[in-house]
């Protein structure tokens, strides 16, 4: 019976793979459900109409297949370069500023001043070339300049940053901080907090006194007991070379935190208390402000930030200068030569290049340089959604319908749909010890009354899944159960 009946499992489900799909359905399909055909043939010498029986759970295995495909939008977000190419710029000599008028999509903001978040990036083609023998443009030292300031600096950490420009055994030098500002936070007595690398225990609070004793514990692990009064300021910091203090005062130390920041501080934590007071269940409580900041660059003039691109810092304006630096003698700063298909990329995540165009006579030689562009590369996110089908379908439909010999226990990972009365169906022998005898007497009356059933158990391992009853007093009546569900569904 079952290789015949895996005949027809395949002919029915190509055919119902083959059909359109119109709408989605969910629940019960032959991924996870057991269809439980019966095999008993004769009874009391009169024979069954187990092969009936077998056909009408074929069909519900069919349906069942059908339940697990269905139309399903999936959705995939794809990222495409796009390039922006600014107006064509002639080569006559003159420094020029890109601007947003040349090229609208040029993704920063750019000015003719590095004042407020304005970023000037200048070419100053009097030092760009055109080589007749490489047939390229050559860009010369400081040929091309990115100017920012202290709100505008490339260097990207995440989060807020500070930079300090200062200068340093006569040598012009930026600090850059990564910074937290934290405001009226609180915590209880007990309680701990880590800021980077200090750590701050509340042992003590004197509400009257509005003071309390801490214990400090230092990046290094020494761990100091202080007191904190409330208003005052507290100063720790790791110096430029390592060694580790403690300062207090009595209003904000901006001076004294500046100096330590052009000092090149590796770290400094500033924390004040700014208010004592007695909480929820008596608990004594303090509110506090802190500011941290953790030293993770610094650059001085002349330093690489990338490739051939150089510092040149002026504390006394608070400018940041990254320019193309060449110079043959020194290794790593070799001539810059830009060809037909190539560009010069700038040193940072903007995706910003120049860009030469050059001149050709008849026989498609170059033969000077027309100008320039910028050009830029972006990534533009989209989501794309495709609709298709969806199957949920067993691998093996001898794991899917199964005869009632085959059947030891309700699994639990599975709903398991019954088919066939108790006369035919051995499976009916599991519906007694999983439920007990009243339970499926109570079903068997309803069958003698009404013809057939459609019965829904919870699965007794696993209520998220069920067992499903589907028989009547002859297989035409069990048929009608199978086609009553199936409407049902």
């Amino acid at each position: 019976m079952k290789k015949a009946l895996v005949l027809f499992m395949g002919l029915v489900v190509l055919g119902l793979l083959l059909t359109p799909i119109n709408a989605a359905i969910t629940g019960i399909n032959s991924s996870n459900t057991v269809i439980v055909l019966p095999t008993t043939k004769i009874v009391n010498g009169v024979p069954l109409h187990i092969g009936e029986d077998a056909i009408t759970g074929s069909r519900l295995g069919a349906f069942l297949v059908l339940q697990g495909v269905s139309q399903g939008t999936y959705t995939k977000t794809v990222s495409v370069p796009v390039e922006y190419h600014s107006v064509l710029i002639p080569d006559e000599n003159q420094t020029y500023k890109l601007n947003s008028v040349d090229m609208p999509d040029v993704g920063v903001n750019v000015s003719d001043e590095p004042v407020g978040h304005g970023i000037v990036i200048q070419v100053n083609f009097s030092r760009v070339d055109f080589n007749s023998t490489k047939k390229a443009a050559e860009f010369t030292d400081r040929s091309v300049e990115i100017i920012f300031n202290e709100n505008t600096t490339p260097l990207n950490i995440g989060g807020d940053y500070k930079v300090i420009s200062t200068t340093v055994d006569g040598k012009d030098t930026m600090y850059f901080y990564a910074y937290t500002e934290v405001e009226s936070t609180t915590s209880s007595l007990g309680e701990s907090i880590t800021v980077g690398s200090w750590t701050l225990k509340f042992v003590d609070i004197n509400i009257n006194q509005e003071e309390m004793l801490v214990d400090l514990t230092y990046p290094s692990g020494i761990i100091k007991q202080k007191t904190m009064d409330k208003g005052n300021y507290y100063i720790m910091y790791v110096d430029s070379s390592g060694n580790e203090d403690f300062e207090w005062f009595d209003t904000y130390p901006s001076s004294r935190i500046n100096e330590l920041l052009e000092r090149g501080v590796k770290e400094l934590f500033v924390f004040t208390p700014t208010d004592f007071f007695v909480g929820i269940n008596n608990a004594q409580m303090v509110t506090y402000d802190y500011w941290h900041y953790e030293k993770v660059r610094q650059y001085q003039d002349g330093d690489v930030y990338s490739g051939q691109w150089v510092w040149d810092i002026d504390p006394a304006n608070n400018l940041y200068v990254l320019y193309l630096h060449v110079n043959e003698s020194l290794a790593g700063f070799k001539r810059v030569f830009i060809g037909e298909g190539s560009a010069l990329k700038l040193p940072t995540e903007w995706g910003l290049e120049i860009a030469p165009v050059f001149t050709k006579n008849d026989d498609g030689k170059i033969t000077g340089i027309e100008g320039y562009r910028f050009v830029r590369v972006a990534s533009v996110t989209k989501k794309v959604s495709i609709t298709a089908p969806k199957i949920e379908a067993t691998d093996d439909v001898y794991d899917f319908i199964v005869e009632d010999t085959q059947l030891k226990d309700f699994p639990a990972d599975k709903n398991v749909i019954i088919v066939g009365g108790w006369v035919s169906n051995k499976a009916w022998e599991l519906l007694e010890q999983a439920y007990g005898k009243d339970t499926v007497n109570a079903i068997k009356d309803e069958i003698n009354q009404k013809g057939y059933v459609i019965k829904e158990l919870k699965n007794p391992h696993n209520p998220s899944y069920k067992v499903i009853i589907l028989a009547g007093k002859t297989y035409e009546e069990t048929r009608l159960a199978v086609e009553k569900f199936m409407e049902e569904m």
